[in-house]
């Protein structure tokens, strides 16, 4: 099932879907020194938590 861009809630706010183009370009556009291939690899290394992916792309690593 298609994540449903009208239902939002606390698990929209806190998890980031590396699958969803959105969800990454406006991580790209917090950090737009990186790559969306970085953000997304970013996901994969920090898992799907929003604080862990921040926390982890600003230590550039």
């Amino acid at each position: 099932m298609a994540d449903n861009k009208q239902n939002t809630g606390k698990a929209d706010d806190v998890r980031v879907d590396k699958n969803d183009p959105s969800e990454v370009e406006y991580l790209h556009q917090q950090f737009p020194d990186k790559t969306h291939e970085q953000i997304k690899q970013a996901i994969e290394a920090a898992g799907p938590m929003r604080a862990a992916i921040i926390e982890y792309l600003q230590s550039d690593r």
